[in-house]
């Protein structure tokens, strides 16, 4: 019988790390499964969600009653008169003292939602930029690996030559400089990619093979935006709106504090005179007299806090519409531009033409050295153009408290 209670113990112990693995593990097969696991193993949206559970506590906390007090009393005089005295005392909070902490309680938790919310599209949007990043800087390393491996080629050429004119001597100098230059940029991309890679590494537990073998495609598809859109649902808006009712819920608290607490409860005392003992029982009432303050100074506050957090909320409404009007025009630009830019395969099919042309003698190495910088310039500006594009969307999106259904 022990054996099959054990044989239970085993396999419940095998199915709950099964289930603990699965959890924790991702099938990924592309850049969306890569991003949405990403996301689900993301440090700060873990923190964020902590966040809601230890807020979610905050109203059982408000909602607690005070524990009763007893006091107890002897006195004596020699050892024949005694008087003794017990009182229970139950703390009764009048004014709406736990409802208005109750209703505090409930907006800090909505609060963190709301922040939550905006957390979860906010590293998105931070991933999203990160793995685009990581992608336009592989294809940059190519390109100037390319260079590097042209311009090593062609100064192997010159230096295996007997001897050299005055003007291939000057070209092999400038082919030198010119390499110099791209190994040095070489070595920057490079580290770029490796610390961008790190930082996903540690902010979402996934390997770098994984991370390298699932990047996003360059951007052909573009969202249509408009500049209609209200922004209502901007979680910046809802956050403010939050502090509003937090600082609605702190007045109130306030004016609940103003009235004192109220403690009541039973009262026996007994006197003992000789040998005669006498018990009596009672009321007892106790409670701070509201002479002194009524809690003006913490109700003055309050009352400015409601102002500042309304003045908050109007100024965060008109800053959302103002930046989405601006994230709007800068997308539409920019994608235009990307959309009227010649593309990369166009000017690698000639820049090859111009490297045959070159070792064939029929282009001077001016002409080679300025393909291949202008090849790098294009495809590093074509690159930043796609970042500026998909940050502004991304901003958008969230304004719009749309990016849960969106992936850049």
């Amino acid at each position: 019988m022990k054996g099959l209670v054990y044989i239970a113990i085993a396999l419940i112990a095998v199915s709950e790390n099964a289930r603990a693995q699965n959890e924790s593990t991702c099938a990924i097969n592309d850049y969306q499964t890569l991003l949405t696991c990403a996301e689900k193993k993301s440090s700060d949206i873990k923190l964020s969600e902590q966040r809601i559970k230890s807020s979610s506590k905050l109203e059982d906390a408000a909602g607690q009653w005070d524990n009763p007090e007893i006091d107890l009393e002897s006195v004596s005089k020699g050892s024949e008169i005694t008087e003794k005295s017990a009182t229970l005392y139950l703390n009764i909070p009048i004014g709406g003292k736990r409802s208005a902490r109750k209703n505090e309680a409930r907006a800090e938790h909505q609060k963190s939602l709301i922040e939550n919310q905006f957390a979860i599209q906010s590293t998105r949007l931070t991933l999203s930029l990160s793995l685009y990043r990581l992608a336009h800087l592989q294809k940059e390393i190519r390109i100037e690996q390319e260079s590097v491996d042209t311009f090593s080629k062609i100064i192997r050429q010159y230096q295996g030559r007997k001897a050299l004119s005055p003007e291939q001597d000057v070209s092999l100098s400038v082919f030198k400089m010119a390499l110099s230059d791209h190994q040095f940029n070489l070595v920057k991309l490079k580290s770029e990619s490796e610390k961008i890679l790190k930082e996903l590494e540690a902010s979402t537990d996934l390997d770098k093979q994984t991370i390298l073998k699932y990047l996003p495609k360059p951007k052909t598809q573009w969202l249509k935006v408009s500049d209609q859109s209200e922004v209502a649902e901007a979680p910046q808006i809802k956050a403010a709106q939050a502090e509003v009712e937090i600082s609605r819920s702190q007045n109130d608290k306030a004016k609940a504090d103003a009235w004192p607490d109220l403690k009541v409860g039973p009262t026996v005392i007994e006197n003992k005179v000789g040998n005669e003992t006498e018990k009596l029982t009672g009321l007892s009432l106790s409670m701070p007299l509201p002479v002194f303050s009524l809690n003006g100074g913490q109700k003055d506050y309050t009352k400015q806090r409601i102002i500042e957090s309304e003045m908050s909320l109007d100024l965060t409404k008109r800053k959302m519409k103002a930046m989405r009007s601006q994230l709007t025009e800068k997308y539409n630009n920019t994608v235009g531009a990307l959309k009227s830019a010649i593309d990369l395969k166009t000017i690698s099919e000639k820049h090859e033409r111009i490297e045959n042309q070159f070792f064939k003698g029929v282009v001077p190495s001016s002409l080679i050295i300025e393909a291949h910088r202008q090849l790098y310039d294009l495809e590093s500006r074509r690159n930043e153009a796609e970042m500026e594009a998909l940050d502004a969307l991304g901003q958008i999106l969230i304004i719009d408290n749309k990016f849960n259904e969106v992936i850049l």
